[in-house]
């Protein structure tokens, strides 16, 4: 056997789908030169077809299906045809087909095809026919389509005057097409069981004899099938194709379906037209109600046109408004065929580019290498077809970009012209990209690792492109970006701005990242009643994309809590966080500018301190990052304030004292653990409560009891503090919790009035109880009541009552018998002591009731 045979049996044998050169050679053993010239020689006697270009592949060239000259045959049809091909073999006579679709979408012409190929394999004999019935044309007259198909005997009816065949017999051996079948009758329709049952069926006016026939059926309709065909009839045809509109097809199909039609009018009028390239592209982009017809049609108008200005000329140009001179030549000899191979080589060098890609990369290529790799890519994807795209989806992609990267983003592109335009080439790929690229992920993976920011910003573009992002949408990334990597990803934080409301955060972003020309922040705005979980959620969903820097976290918020925010946002991520409340547009572009500075995440966060007295911060975990001690009084502000300012006057601790409202201190240590109060030393308060959190607490009044004041020498001292100080501090205590303490803290209430009234109030307490109050508890009540007037008087008790609630007898009787109790009080004074404050003093007794 000559080795040039050898090579053609081992390529029919061969079922790889893509063979190179080189891959033949090492198969079969020879040399790669010598197999390129046995290539060569059979190609030329056309035993062998190539596609491709870098590289080249090479396969059997099989004999032509019938199919084959369909458009979509190996593309979005290779589906229906494998099923159509299934239906011709399929003994012993193959299988009834159905083929619906829109008007226009080619069921005539597929229905011809499947005959035709049945008659290239041979299962149609005895030179059978294709006959069509459009039972459309008989619409008005059911009697009349009646006998067209089945036949008549004579004197079945009025003018029958001799037997006549009908197309069922006319069809024997071959195929019976009946096109719009929702016509037919629900009484033809159920003539036609028998035939599909046993292959007879009875003329009209015959009774006695059926005819029998050998007859393969093919319907087509545009109708709803369930409203016109009856089940019975349905369940009979197994197999169902439905055709896509012609919108609905590939780019590079719905291309070559206009350019055929082109060729069609070339064919007619003998004449070869020079068709503009955004002219086949236009029209490939429309949705015509008729579909492939209306084309025809409208592309038949084109050229007559063209045909009328030009009569005589044998190439006719056709006018088009155009924004470049490219001009495709079609004629009778135009090859279809090789445009349609465009896909397979497109995805072929797209492959090859990927894989070019991920080794530069991962081998640490400069940036501009790999720019140069994917622009070289483009370059050899140069086709006659490749203009006619470059427009298809330009002007949208301009506007994207300019919405997304630079409006919002900040970041202004530096691409030549000619740059441009192959990146809006390189996008219209996408569209006739029919298969998945391989090793998509890893590449991705790499560009995030390596390019975070950058390609954070570049998903948010393909995401505005399109929904669904393509494979190929990813090999683009290095030419849009590779100016501006260096620029974005020396940004050293993860800004985030929060706001609630459909505009407010993107829109700040805007201002702050154009001003900087630079992606700082990325923006979301929240619905307004939306949680701190919602907004953890979709913070968290950022981090996790953006993979947070490793230099800090800056989040800056519109409304809500400072410390549920921090700590929910910190618990997403171990990074440095600084959360800043009530978000401005002033305070996020000095975030940015101290950012873009490169200034230390300390210094960002000493600085927003000063943004404003409204303005609420907090860079650590827990309540301080300092060494602190908590004072909260029940009684409110004032005397906290007064507890630390004696403190700090008295001892010379340099521990940050801390005064906090008491049901906010109360609300703290019930929802957090021990590590929000880490740096927390002591608690001073003025009750009494459970603790589960290993704190000391102490009770301010206990102090009065030498085993209380005891217990806060024991700890100052070791705290450092001189005993000295200590001392001084209990008589500085002790006088402000006498009643001239309270006399100096009584601003508009005379205090020696007050001071016998809420004795009075005091003491019918303990007589209507039948109990004696210590000293301790009498003077904290005293403080307490003084202090509680004088604040309803000036309108200050400003906490809503509404959502007290007495629950059991005990505290239902305490709040009912102190209505009694303070009722000459709120009428000498014209106040009312409301459900809150009620509350307080029964937290006050209700050990000792």
């Amino acid at each position: 056997m000559k080795a040039i045979e050898h090579l053609y049996r081992f390529l029919k044998e061969d079922k790889s789908e893509k063979l190179t050169t080189s891959q033949i050679a090492a198969k079969i053993g020879l040399s790669r030169s010598v197999v390129s010239g046995y290539l060569a020689q059979l190609y030329k006697k056309q035993l062998v077809e190539k596609y491709g270009t870098r590289p080249v592949y090479w396969r059997i060239k099989e004999k032509p299906s019938a199919f084959s000259q369909i458009i979509g045959y190996n593309g979005s049809l290779k589906k229906a045809i494998s099923a159509l091909k299934q239906a011709i073999l399929y003994p012993p006579n193959g299988l009834p087909i159905l083929i619906t679709g829109s008007s226009g979408t080619g069921k005539s012409l597929m229905a011809k095809k499947t005959y035709q190929e049945a008659v290239e394999l041979g299962k149609v004999k005895n030179k059978g026919k294709f006959v069509t019935l459009n039972t459309a044309d008989y619409a008005n007259n059911p009697e009349l389509l009646s006998s067209v198909l089945f036949g008549y005997k004579k004197g079945a009816f009025t003018g029958a005057e001799e037997d006549k065949l009908g197309l069922l017999d006319k069809a024997d051996n071959g195929y019976l097409f009946l096109d719009e079948v929702h016509r037919l009758s629900k009484s033809d329709q159920e003539k036609l069981f028998s035939l599909f049952d046993n292959g007879t069926f009875y003329p009209l006016g015959e009774v006695n004899q059926p005819h029998k026939v050998n007859i393969k059926l093919i319907f087509a309709t545009t109708e709803n099938l369930d409203k016109y065909l009856l089940k019975t009839f349905l369940r009979r045809i197994p197999l169902h194709i439905v055709l896509p509109d012609f919108i609905d097809r590939p780019i590079i199909e719905r291309i070559a379906i206009a350019i055929q039609c082109f060729k069609h009018e070339a064919v007619e009028t003998q004449r070869r037209f020079l068709v503009p390239d955004e002219l086949l592209v236009n029209l490939s982009s429309q949705s015509f109600p008729g579909n492939i017809g209306s084309l025809e049609n409208k592309i038949k108008l084109i050229c007559s046109q063209g045909y009328t200005t030009s009569p005589k000329k044998e190439t006719i140009p056709i006018e088009y408004p155009s924004s470049h001179n490219y001009l495709v030549p079609i004629d009778s000899e135009f090859n279809i065929t090789e445009l349609l191979q465009m896909t397979n080589h497109l995805e072929d060098s797209l492959q090859n580019l990927q894989n070019e890609l991920i080794e530069a990369i991962s081998k640490d290529f400069p940036i501009s290498d790999c720019k140069l790799i994917i622009l070289r890519a483009l370059r050899s994807l140069s086709h006659p077809l490749s203009t006619d795209m470059k427009e298809s989806i330009g002007k949208d992609i301009g506007k994207i970009i300019k919405t997304t990267i630079t409006d919002k983003y900040g970041l202004k592109l530096k691409l030549t012209q000619n740059e441009f335009k192959a990146l809006i080439f390189a996008f219209s790929l996408a569209s006739i990209q029919e298969h998945s690229l391989k090793h998509t992920n890893e590449l991705k993976k790499l560009l995030e690792q390596n390019y975070p920011r950058s390609f954070y910003v570049y998903q948010q573009l393909l995401a505005k492109i399109n929904p669904k992002v393509a494979d190929s949408y990813y090999l683009w990334f290095l030419l849009l970006f590779a100016d501006l990597i260096e620029k974005v990803e020396g940004i050293n934080y993860t800004c985030i701005l929060l706001a609630h409301g459909e505009s407010t955060a993107t829109s700040i972003q805007k201002i702050v990242n154009s001003l900087a020309g630079n992606y700082i922040f990325e923006a979301f705005d929240m619905p307004i009643d939306a949680t701190v979980d919602n907004i953890n959620k979709c913070v968290k969903e950022y981090l996790q994309i953006q993979k947070a820097n490793d230099h800090g976290i800056i989040l800056l918020f519109d409304m809500g809590s400072l410390n549920q925010m921090f700590v929910k946002i910190k618990h997403s991520s171990n990074k440095k966080l600084l959360v800043i409340n009530n978000l401005t547009t002033a305070s996020a572009l000095d975030v940015a500018i101290r950012v873009q500075r490169g200034e230390t995440f300390k210094e960002i966060t000493e600085k927003a301190k000063n943004y404003g007295n409204y303005m609420g911060v907090q860079y650590f975990e827990g309540l301080s990052d300092k060494d602190n001690i908590i004072v909260s009084c029940l009684s409110g502000a004032g005397m906290s304030q007064a507890i630390k300012d004696i403190i700090n006057k008295t001892l010379s601790t340099n521990k940050q004292i801390i005064t906090m409202d008491y049901r906010k201190l109360r609300e703290l240590i019930d929802n957090n653990d021990k590590s929000f109060f880490k740096n927390t030393q002591l608690i001073i308060t003025t009750t009494d409560f459970n603790i589960n959190l290993d704190l000391p607490l102490i009770n301010i009044y206990n102090i009065l009891d030498q085993k209380g004041f005891a217990d806060l020498k024991n700890y100052l001292l070791n705290s450092g503090e001189k005993s000295k100080n200590v001392d001084n501090l209990l008589e500085r205590f002790l006088k402000f919790l006498t009643i001239q303490g309270i006399k100096e803290r009584l601003q508009f209430l005379n205090p020696n009035t007050v001071i016998n009234e809420v004795q009075t109030v005091v003491a019918k307490y303990q007589t209507y109880y039948g109990v004696k109050f210590s000293g301790k508890i009498k003077l904290n009540l005293y403080m307490h009541l003084s202090l509680m007037i004088e604040r309803i008087l000036l309108s200050e008790s400003k906490e809503k009552s509404n959502d007290i609630i007495f629950k059991n007898d005990k505290e239902k009787e305490f709040a009912s018998i102190s209505s009694t109790i303070f009722k000459p009080i709120e009428m000498k004074y014209n106040i009312k002591i409301n459900k809150f404050e009620i509350s307080l003093i029964f937290e006050l007794l209700e050990d000792y009731l």
